[in-house]
């Protein structure tokens, strides 16, 4: 992209094309909203709607116009495949109505909040529902059709199998399958996931050790990796970071350079 396309109009806004500039491959953009954070790289397939999320570096939805996330943080190398979702709003079901009048504040609810009658509906004290965010950890697969309920955290490694419904958290490294989700197995043994984790690989920019590497063998990669960082030779991971502002009701975004990335170790 040339340096003319890239840049921005003159309110400041950049359009779903010139998003490619900044490391976001989001195909049309139309299904974002509110504010998204995100490392470069990261790839948004044509996604039904993906409102108030951020994405690791190399993380992707392959969404095409059916996958949506809410309030949602997506750690590194993380693969989300067509018609999942995750994190939905959810509906007390404990009070006089399910709608959203009885629980929202004309802010939370948008496409209501332009019409005069729905504010005279909603109360003004809101109850505390749909606030907490849904955690993915890294390098987590997420199978097509998946439901990830609101809150839930998944840990590093894990696996949602195809049509899999999440309702409570997920451990590292766990292959969850099932309605409910249930675990079935780890991926590699214990030992194996210890060091994993305890090595954390997604911390680190692996492109000048990648013809060094068999990346299909998993004892193989974790020694070449273990002994490059006792020999201090894994740099971190340093990603550019943006955050995308959402103009409402165009498919335009005003797009503020974020000083570090998501991700930062001690």
């Amino acid at each position: 992209m040339s340096a003319e396309a890239a840049k921005p109009s003159d309110d400041g806004t950049l359009d779903s094309r010139q998003l490619l500039d900044l490391g976001m491959e989001a195909m049309g953009a139309t299904g974002l909203y509110g504010v998204i954070d995100f490392e470069r790289p990261s790839y948004l397939f044509a996604p039904r709607r993906i409102k108030n999320c951020s994405f690791g570096a190399f993380s992707y939805v392959n969404g095409m116009y059916t996958s949506s996330l809410y309030d949602t943080r997506v750690g590194r190398y993380c693969s989300i495949a067509e018609a999942a979702i995750v994190g939905p709003y959810e509906h007390p079901t404990d009070g006089l109505s399910t709608h959203t009048f009885a629980f929202c504040s004309p802010e939370d609810f948008p496409p209501f909040a332009v019409f005069q009658e729905f504010k005279d509906l909603t109360t003004v004290s809101k109850r505390e529902v749909n606030r907490e965010f849904t955690e993915i950890g890294h390098d987590v697969w997420i199978g097509a059709g998946a439901f990830v309920k609101r809150g839930v955290k998944i840990g590093d490694g894990a696996v949602v199998a195809a049509h899999a419904l999440v309702t409570r958290d997920v451990p590292p490294y766990a292959i969850v399958v099932g309605q409910p989700a249930k675990v079935t197995r780890l991926r590699f043994d214990e030992k194996i996931v210890e060091r994993l984790l305890k090595l954390q690989w997604w911390r680190y920019n692996l492109a000048p050790h990648k013809n060094e590497l068999d990346y299909s063998r998993i004892e193989a990669s974790l020694e070449g990796l273990e002994q490059r960082l006792a020999e201090g030779r894994l740099q971190e991971l340093q990603p550019e970071t943006w955050r995308l502002h959402k103009v409402r009701y165009q498919v335009r975004f005003r797009p503020e350079r974020l000083p570090q990335p998501l991700y930062r170790w001690p």
